[in-house]
């Protein structure tokens, strides 16, 4: 049978989204998406009240187009390449070049939904600090996408140069080239956005001349083995993934804090399971900040308030596979607490988690006044209160029918 490069793209194009979907389906539940829609109506509803308060000197063109610059600076090409495909693909480099091609297109259609949110996001901003209406958009949305091709043909081609340095090179020089581009595209001085375009063709001859050697196959394989694995992290948060193997750190100066072998079987592993498995801490500790930042920052009661009860379901809701995570071992099965004293135990975890959240945000809420404080951290609570003795063995429920 010939190889066909197209037939062997299509094959891993199509178990690699049947796989994303496989999660997906988990993640994007009905919890989770009425969650997303009321913090994004949120969020839309303060950033029309703060677009009324610029005028024409706030520089959105410029802040617009760093950040999109970076996004595009960004771009990894899906290549679905394997660790065994560097020793069985290696012989057919040859014939893989519409492989690699379908690659970067792919990989372009995938992100490219990304930058148009983004771009219809800011052109608010943009036509209130202009002066202008929405005209524009779509020169600009042309604009973006034909740096995105640029920016992905480059990044492929900066995979297969010698050294790291020239790698982190071409990100630092695409980054300022995008800038350049979007800051004259923005500002309608095309004159200045065609010289950027020179520059960048100039680039891309460049890092294809340094990249016209053989295929990195393990650099390759290894990139999309991080990228899958940032996925599974961030699906192992809503649902158990077998593919995910934690890491664990002792930290043994937090022993005194937790509760001892005779608090229970599951009390007593589940503690530990979340003080020493860097997923479940650094869950924590990231979404405690953030919030903590967001609540500080706003000194707004309503902000407030919705920041601490979006953060506080998101803790909870992301440590709940916490509870399924000792699933396969007999040890715990030994003793006699059965599935009701694991679910008191999850619950006294989180009962814990989220008490020292809600503190932590009602310290932080103490920006906006002492009363602010107060209303922050009795609502607070109150979610904690229902999240853990109404929500979550409703949860669990569900969870056991699959």
């Amino acid at each position: 049978m010939k190889f066909s490069a197209n037939d062997l793209f299509k094959e891993r194009a199509s178990a690699y989204y049947a796989e994303i979907r496989k999660y997906t389906r988990y993640m994007f539940n009905d919890h989770l998406a009425f969650v997303l829609v009321f913090a994004l109506g949120a969020v839309l509803y303060y950033y029309s009240g703060w677009i009324r308060t610029i005028d024409e000197s706030f520089p959105a063109p410029f802040i617009m187009a760093a950040v999109l610059g970076a996004v595009l600076a960004w771009s990894p090409v899906y290549t679905y390449i394997k660790p065994p495909d560097t020793v069985y693909l290696l012989p057919l480099e040859s014939e893989l070049k519409a492989y690699f091609q379908k690659a970067v297109w792919t990989s372009f259609a995938a992100q490219s939904y990304v930058l148009i949110a983004l771009l219809a996001f800011a052109m608010p901003m943009y036509a209130k600090a202009a002066g202008t209406g929405y005209e524009n958009f779509f020169v600009f949305l042309g604009a973006v996408l034909a740096a995105k091709i640029w920016n992905l043909f480059c990044r492929f081609r900066a995979l297969n140069t010698l050294t790291g340095q020239t790698r982190t090179m071409d990100i630092a020089v695409r980054f300022l080239l995008n800038v350049s581009f979007l800051s004259a595209v923005f500002l309608t001085e095309y004159v200045w956005a065609g010289a950027a375009v020179l520059f960048g063709l100039l680039w891309l001859f460049y890092i294809r001349r340094l990249g016209n050697r053989p295929l990195k196959w393990e650099l390759l394989a290894e990139f999309e083995g991080k990228r899958m694995a940032a996925f599974y992290r961030l699906a192992n948060m809503f649902t158990d993934v077998p593919h995910l193997r934690g890491t664990v750190k002792r930290r043994a100066w937090l022993d005194g804090l937790l509760p001892g072998p005779e608090k229970g079987t599951y009390t007593y592993l589940l503690f530990r399971t979340f003080v020493r498995m860097n997923e479940y801490i650094g869950l924590f500790v990231r979404l405690t900040v953030i919030a903590a930042l967001i609540i500080t920052l706003s000194g707004l009661l309503p902000i407030q308030l919705i920041s601490a009860l979006l953060f506080l379901y998101l803790t909870g809701f992301q440590l709940l596979p916490i509870w399924a995570k000792h699933g396969y071992l007999i040890w715990p099965k030994l003793y006699p607490e059965g599935e009701e004293g694991k679910q008191r135990a999850l619950q006294l975890l989180l009962m814990r988690v989220l008490l020292i959240q809600s503190v932590v945000f009602g310290i932080a809420a103490l920006s906006g006044g002492w009363l602010e404080a107060a209303i922050v951290l009795s609502v607070s609570i109150t979610f904690t209160l229902f999240f853990v003795w109404i929500y979550t063995p409703g949860r669990l429920k569900k969870m056991n029918r699959f």
